[in-house]
């Protein structure tokens, strides 16, 4: 079962949040192009769950997917927007959500222009504070492939603790996968 925000996003989508170098913002239709730039890209496809965007058409079906849980009260996902230039970099969100447990799971995605600035970590950090804060959330988890050190390294980065690998966790892109798995905690996020 998905959890309602209870203090969060409004009917049209999850609410603005702002770091030094980021906005995150509700997606549109108009960010199709964006999406494709980086979905497209089979290096910045290689850890996650879809295939590569194909076309423009697999961007649209995306947002539209996205857009349509905004209206719901489920789980928000936000467009990152980079300060220093305008442009829509990536995505990310809640990706699962359990009311009777308090907890969620978070997802993203970067454009590879933008690897390696800790942004996603900022993003990241960001979101955990909304989780908690106006969620109400007890934990949120993220799960990455095995492989992916650029990955885990972001999770590390936003305070989360590895708590294990997840031995052939998932079937994806023909092979079952291991998956490591980070969460942080409400207590441990108001540790100074």
């Amino acid at each position: 079962m998905r959890r309602r925000a209870r203090g969060g996003a409004a009917a049209g989508g999850p609410p603005r949040l702002e770091t030094e170098r980021l906005i995150l913002r509700a997606l549109t239709p108009d960010d199709a192009a964006a999406v494709f730039a980086y979905a497209s890209d089979p290096e910045v496809a290689r850890y996650m769950s879809f295939e590569t965007h194909r076309s423009l058409g697999d961007a649209e079906a995306f947002l539209d997917l996205t857009m349509g849980r905004y209206g719901s009260g489920d789980a928000p996902d936000w467009g990152l927007v980079y300060k220093g230039d305008g442009r829509l970099i990536g995505t990310a969100g809640f990706v699962a959500w359990e009311r009777e447990h308090a907890r969620a799971e978070v997802g993203y995605i970067l454009h590879r222009d933008y690897w390696g600035r800790g942004l996603v970590a900022e993003a990241l950090a960001a979101m955990i504070s909304y989780g908690f804060e106006k969620l109400d959330l007890n934990r949120i988890e993220a799960r990455c492939f095995a492989e992916n050190a650029a990955s885990a390294r972001v999770m590390e980065k936003a305070g989360m603790t590895y708590e294990g690998t997840m031995r052939q966790r998932e079937f994806l892109k023909g092979a079952y996968r291991d998956m490591k798995l980070y969460a942080i905690l409400k207590d441990e996020h108001r540790r100074p």
